[in-house]
């Protein structure tokens, strides 16, 4: 198997939310930092997915990261940057913005994974279609990844989709809930 390197996507605009997702406090400390901490021990190493903006902002903080290489407006490009910086590694990929994310499903994803996939991902919240935003992507997901760039293609869910991947029910379907909004957080009440 290759090595496991850990992703926290945490470069989108935010714009629904009106601030960094990344930097929201649920755990009691910056959901970037939560997430990092549980992915660490399944890890060889954890790096922040961040853009340009957010790599200036992080210049004194030791935390690795991957800047954003690409121009596109999706987490592929922060998948994308992930596998340009080492297209050798798996990458185990979460979105800074699933607050009710724990070891359960981690363990889950990692006790499934199928390196002779594409990607090891859960079913999506509806149960039908792949959840892009928390999975492992092997390295042969890479080129697939770059093809897709150049046709166009900039949906991680679709990429999923027309390719060989190994999906999983979920432990805990609620683990998966996007937080993308206020109304969304105040409802959560965490």
């Amino acid at each position: 198997m290759s090595k496991l390197n850990g992703l926290v996507l945490a470069g989108g605009r935010s714009t629904r939310m009106g601030q960094d997702k990344s930097q929201l406090v649920y755990h009691r400390k910056p959901q970037r930092e939560h997430l990092t901490e549980l992915l660490r021990p399944y890890c060889s190493v954890v790096f922040w997915s961040v853009n340009a903006m957010q790599a200036n902002e992080l210049m004194d903080s030791d935390q690795l990261r991957i800047v954003d290489a690409f121009a596109i407006p999706t987490p592929l490009n922060g998948i994308l940057s992930a596998f340009q910086y080492d297209a050798e590694a798996a990458w185990f990929v979460v979105a800074c913005d699933m607050p009710l994310l724990t070891v359960q499903s981690l363990d889950a994803l990692v006790k499934g994974r199928n390196p002779a996939k594409k990607a090891t991902v859960f079913y999506d919240s509806d149960g039908h279609l792949p959840e892009p935003l928390l999975g492992i992507y092997e390295p042969a997901f890479g080129p697939i990844l770059h093809q897709a760039i150049a046709d166009g293609v900039y949906s991680p869910r679709q990429l999923l989709q027309q390719n060989d991947v190994q999906l999983l029910t979920p432990p805990d379907i609620r683990e998966l809930t996007n937080i993308n909004d206020p109304a969304a957080r105040a409802k959560l009440g965490l």
